[in-house]
């Protein structure tokens, strides 16, 4: 008797993404509030209902593949994403506000943010960016591409745009039970509060929001002491930075490596009187920065800022500090009104648990725990598929990790039988934290991080999608989930900067991406231009060719 989950994913499992795109199909394509008209009438004769939070690239994800096989199979699933902010994309739907401090904006991005992979290992797998996008697009086609997901594959009925979650606790059991969700729905000057019950909720909610800000001895002195005459003293996360020009005339030291932090330093550098970097003693300098490299910081005087070796500086404005983000789940730590249903998260920072002897779900603001392969609660208090995660992993390519985690999760809640026993889960996962600790990490403290760079981020990837198909839940094809071409293009994404960089400055964009459409395309683009710049590179050679960075996640921020 073939499983009814079997069935669905051998008539759907990946060729819905790797359909071809025609040109005109998406030009012109934009989308309002208007577009989202999804109604909060309850489908009570449902056989499964599924929450769904966040409408970035993982909650798009996840939503594409459900509403598929629902479609496909034709399910009375009641499926709805809700979605906290004015419209679809993440964190690459810009804030329509300033940053007004201490106030956390709506998302991190600045105006002169592009891309750091190019666009086409950051795609959905079968669905391209538009014609004619730049390689590293700014981040406006990236908002761009997330809308024409949605209306292109029909998702707006689906999603409820200005829906924050609230909170949501578990009624039940172990095996089973409901999520009580409570929602504020903002519609302008009218303001309500919906309370919905769901047999699946899946978390979608991002990284970028609730900035890691390091404690500095000394800080609060060294703001207020500055000698008159001198400019006002400052020291900010980089969630807040946005204008390079804001730095002109001022000197600024900028905390961390990551893509954050290497943004600042290549945009405030041609700006400032001096720009320091701070880094840790193995972390490489940014390419094409005009700064000083200085150790981190140990703490601050009322006159200067004191680095771990004892050397100090006594001539910094303004401090950035580009220090990563919490993980942190907020709705799933507040109560809900019903004091029978249990909190989904205990919100713990010095926790001394760890995921054998937790009870319930723990973040320790770095490492949501017990968790088999980032995507599900391994917690005693619901079943597994009760609570998902998409998109908790970073320094990988999202889109394409979002598919792949979403298609397990998908097949899960269509047959629970897909994953194995929680025991086995559970001992799974502790033998991947015990290989961290075997190659010098600590899995609570590097959480998430696939800190191999794109050699665990695709292994990742082709494991997860592999357990479907040796499950019989997917065809076997015989080839990697990640194909070679997304491969190839990650890890040679310095180099294919460095080849842009020549097609721009020369103005030749158009003629490289004349006829430039389907994926395959994209491709044979990519490989086309590592062979055109490593030529032009042996013939005329490249400083920046034998330094090693450490790479970082496509979204730009971290």
């Amino acid at each position: 008797m073939v499983r009814f989950a079997q069935l669905v994913f051998s008539l759907l499992p990946l060729a819905s993404w790797r359909e071809s795109q025609e040109t005109d199909t998406r030009e012109g394509l934009r989308t309002t509030e208007s577009h989202f008209l999804a109604s909060d009438t309850v489908h009570t004769n449902a056989s499964k209902s599924v929450a769904i939070v966040g409408a970035g690239s993982a909650g798009i994800a996840i939503l594409k593949t459900l509403v598929d096989l629902r479609r496909q199979t034709n399910q009375d699933w009641d499926i709805i994403l809700y979605e906290q902010r004015r419209n679809v994309g993440g964190v690459w739907l810009p804030d329509p506000n300033e940053p007004q401090p201490p106030n956390l904006p709506e998302t991190p991005l600045y105006p002169r943010l592009r891309t750091n992979t190019p666009h086409p290992t950051m795609t959905y797998p079968g669905f391209t960016f538009r014609p004619g996008t730049p390689l590293f697009p700014s981040h406006e086609y990236v908002e761009q591409y997330h809308v024409d997901v949605v209306l292109q594959k029909d998702l707006s009925s689906y999603i409820h745009v200005n829906h924050t979650v609230h909170s949501a606790g578990w009624k039940g059991n172990g095996t089973v039970g409901k999520w009580e969700i409570e929602v504020h729905r903002d519609a302008g000057e009218a303001k309500s509060l919906v309370k919905r019950s769901f047999d699946h909720l899946i978390v979608a909610n991002g990284h970028n929001h609730y900035p890691r800000i390091p404690k500095f001895d000394g800080s609060d002195e060294w703001l207020s002491s500055a000698r008159l005459g001198e400019a006002k003293r400052e020291i900010f996360h980089s969630i807040f930075y946005r204008h390079p020009e804001l730095y002109a005339n001022r000197t600024v030291l900028v905390v961390g490596g990551g893509a954050s932090g290497r943004d600042a330093v290549l945009q405030v550098s041609p700006v400032a009187i001096k720009t320091y970097h701070s880094l840790k003693a193995d972390k490489e300098p940014t390419p094409g920065a005009n700064v000083t490299l200085v150790p981190r910081i140990s703490h601050f005087t009322s006159t200067s800022v004191v680095f771990v070796d004892g050397s100090s500086l006594d001539d910094v404005d303004s401090v950035i500090l580009a220090t990563g983000y919490e993980t942190l789940v907020p709705f799933l730590s507040r109560p809900t009104s019903d004091p029978t249903a249990s909190l989904g998260l205990l919100d713990s920072e010095n926790t001394k648990l760890n995921s054998t002897t937790a009870t319930t779900l723990v973040t320790n603001h770095r490492y949501i725990f017990p968790l088999w392969e980032h995507l599900f609660s391994l917690s005693p208090q619901y079943p597994p598929t009760a609570l998902s995660f998409v998109g908790l992993p970073v320094l990988i390519a999202n889109c394409p990790s979002d598919i792949a985690q979403s298609l397990v999760i998908a097949q899960a809640i269509a047959d629970p039988s897909t994953l194995p026993s929680r025991e086995r889960m559970l001992a799974d996962l502790v033998e991947q934290e015990d290989r961290l600790r075997d190659r010098g990490f600590d899995p609570y403290y590097v959480g998430h991080k696939m800190v191999g760079g794109d050699d665990d981020a695709q292994a990742y990837q082709n494991k997860i999608v592999k357990y479907l198909k040796d499950s019989g839940r997917l065809p076997d094809d015989g080839k990697d989930y990640v194909e070679p071409w997304r491969r190839v293009a990650r890890q040679e994404s310095f180099l294919l900067r460095r080849a842009w960089e020549r097609i721009e400055s020369s103005g030749d964009e158009e003629k490289w991406l004349e006829g430039v459409v389907t994926e395959d395309e994209w491709a044979d683009l990519i490989l086309r231009l590592v062979e055109w710049q490593k030529r032009w590179e042996e013939d005329h050679g490249n400083e920046e060719e034998t330094q090693v960075i450490e790479p970082w996640d496509a979204s730009g921020f971290y």
